[in-house]
């Protein structure tokens, strides 16, 4: 590969260096060719101790003049980042990892690959409109491994008005918050780690926001101490939407969480109706609350799909531990939920649960419950609509229906064994 000269060690080739340089990495007008910006030519060390922010920084902007290509070129080192960095418009932030390895030193392994380790305690990826981030492995070397994390900005987060963006195979074993997006039309895809408070956040998105092949588990991060785990399990979150319209999610699993999924309302709007889309393949386990609807938290217009899904709510404090809870409290506005093919298993209390003010519209279509401890569904709200269909349950403690609110209920073709 082309290179600039090194003091002290290329005394006698400067020139051959410098032309074949010149020759390979740039057109006659001086200008780089392919588009291709690699962050060693404009200074990074990637030695894991020397800050290469600013290094790394120069070649984004560099880039973005034509759209390019920033080039993190992988080695046995990390790139030490003590400050943040911004992916400007059409520019791709590229690494040479672009699977899904099991994070940093799951088997013992030396670290490689395109290793970024981030230092700051504020957001470190910013991308713009268009932007592309891919196959980079992120790590935070300073991150607690026991009791409660200590709190940093989003590792990668698309603002306002930054539309277009994508995120695609990135590796992130420690993040406190991991995505965050407030933007529209945006890709994530490959993504894997141990976000220990949020894991993506999604506020007012529109315009057909896609998250694909999303894996969040403990395993991840080795060095994650059992104290550790236990504080995520009790405070952190898969995944939360406020405001999202044709929300489309495709093969999501998160292990170790408070809350799976987390719907709940887009405050500085009172007018927008709640959350709507589709999520199919999907598995929540070992988590306290697989779904959590709150008010405004899903329309009850556009409503939400979910499809091929396994939630194991066995984790957490016994007695809240469900698989579907609604806590809405506005009847009229009926969160609108068609769950197929949706089952629940492990020790929990209730796989559906509708609190008293709930006006939830309840479809269940085929799945399973096991082993609840009090009812496979509570209904306590007299506004609700519950529609039953070829749901099989077993191995439960008390009965599959309890409707204390005298709520609108049909199980129609149950299968009990």
């Amino acid at each position: 590969m082309p290179r600039l000269p090194v003091v002290g060690a290329d005394d006698d080739d400067w020139g051959s260096i410098l032309n074949q340089y010149m020759l390979v990495e740039h057109k006659p007008d001086g200008s780089h060719n392919f588009g291709v910006f690699n962050v060693l030519t404009f200074g990074a060390k990637g030695d894991g101790q020397a800050d290469d922010t600013a290094a790394i920084q120069a070649a984004l902007d560099a880039a973005a003049l034509v759209g390019g290509v920033v080039w993190l070129p992988p080695g046995p080192n990390a790139y030490r980042c003590e400050g943040s960095l911004k992916v400007p418009g059409h520019v791709t932030f590229k690494g040479g990892y672009g699977g899904m390895r099991r994070g940093l030193r799951l088997w013992k392994e030396t670290p490689r690959g395109s290793l970024l380790h981030a230092y700051g305690k504020g957001d470190f990826i910013t991308l713009s409109h268009n932007a592309v981030i891919d196959g980079l492995e992120i790590y935070y070397p300073d991150q607690k491994t026991q009791y409660a994390p200590d709190p940093y900005g989003w590792t990668i987060k698309i603002p306002p008005d930054q539309h277009g963006a994508t995120i695609r195979n990135i590796c992130c074993p420690n993040p406190y918050q991991f995505i965050y997006a407030n933007a529209d039309g945006f890709l994530i895809d490959g993504v894997q780690g141990y976000p220990l408070m949020t894991g993506i956040q999604l506020d007012r998105v529109a315009d057909v926001p896609r998250i694909n092949n999303i894996h969040f588990n403990g395993n991840v991060w080795q060095d994650a101490l059992q104290s550790m785990r236990d504080w995520v399990m009790h405070n952190g979150v898969c995944l939360k939407a406020t405001g999202v319209e044709e929300l489309m999610i495709y093969n999501l699993f998160a292990y170790g969480y408070l809350r799976g999924l987390w719907f709940t309302a887009y405050e500085p709007d009172p007018g927008f109706p709640g959350n709507y889309g589709s999520i199919n393949n999907f598995g929540f386990d070992a988590v306290q609350e697989g779904i959590l609807v709150e008010t405004r938290g899903v329309s009850g217009r556009q409503g939400l799909s979910l499809s091929n899904g396994r939630i194991i709510p066995f984790k957490g404090q016994v007695g809240a531990r469900a698989g579907i809870k609604f806590v809405d409290t506005v009847p009229s506005q009926g969160p609108a939920i068609s769950a197929s093919n949706v089952s629940f298993f492990g020790p929990h209390e209730r796989s559906l649960w509708i609190g008293p003010s709930s006006g939830a519209r309840m479809a269940w279509l085929g799945g399973q419950a096991t082993e609840y401890r009090k009812e496979m569904v509570l209904c306590e709200s007299p506004n609700a609509v519950v529609r039953l269909v070829g749901v099989r349950s077993f191995n439960g403690e008390g009965p599959r229906i309890n409707n204390p609110g005298g709520s609108d209920i049909l199980d129609q073709g149950e299968i009990t064994s």
